[in-house]
């Protein structure tokens, strides 16, 4: 059963400094661009939403007040030291909130392979107390819910690029993998020949 009460961050404050070809939050994907793909698709999935920005900040925000006008923003200032930083700022918000979500699902901004249905069947199969991760054709990935708890667990131990993979090597007996590869696809978008396999994605002119 879905949580009552789910929520997703989106980590979409990255330069894209391996890719070159600007932040990754930005790149046009079927009339809209990469963060407002990933913002939406947690909506869909039932969750309220926060996507975490960086130097790109202001031009993301005006993309969702179009396209995911539901979405909340957070600025990452330290968005230079990696997805670690970008989790701390998700998280924040959530710690001093009167009434914090159950569970939170981590996205990455820039896996146009993870839509709603994915999403879903990760709220779905999660069970409190675990952390329950993608697998994709039998390899673990992303995206992964956490208990909040944890979540902001994972985001103390978190350093540089790693983001919650500290946490989830401490506790790995707490992991469940659940696959999803009939759903979608889970490999992301690093470096120009990655661009390659999304014929949907269409670079900047």
């Amino acid at each position: 059963m879905i949580r009552r009460h789910p929520h997703a961050i989106v980590l979409a404050a990255g330069t894209g400094s391996r890719l070159g070809r600007g932040p990754k939050a930005l790149l046009p994907w079927r009339g809209e661009v990469l963060a407002t793909r990933a913002a939406r698709a947690a909506v869909e999935a039932g969750c309220t939403v926060t996507v975490a920005v960086g130097p790109a900040g202001r031009t993301v925000q005006s993309w969702l007040r179009a396209r995911c006008p539901a979405a909340s923003v957070v600025t990452v200032r330290e968005a230079h030291l990696g997805m670690s930083a970008s989790l701390r700022a998700a998280v924040l918000p959530l710690v001093v909130t009167d009434a914090p979500p159950d569970v939170v699902v981590v996205l990455l901004v820039d896996q146009p392979g993870v839509d709603a249905p994915v999403i879903r069947r990760l709220l779905e199969a999660h069970v409190p107390g675990h952390a329950t991760r993608a697998m994709w054709d039998g390899v673990p990935g992303n995206p992964v819910v956490f208990d909040t708890a944890d979540l902001c667990s994972a985001a103390a131990l978190a350093t540089g690029d790693a983001a919650a993979r500290a946490w989830i090597a401490q506790n790995r007996h707490r992991v469940d993998d659940v696959e999803c590869g009939d759903l979608g696809r889970g490999d992301d978008i690093d470096e120009p020949a990655d661009l390659i396999s999304w014929p949907e994605l269409r670079l900047p002119r």
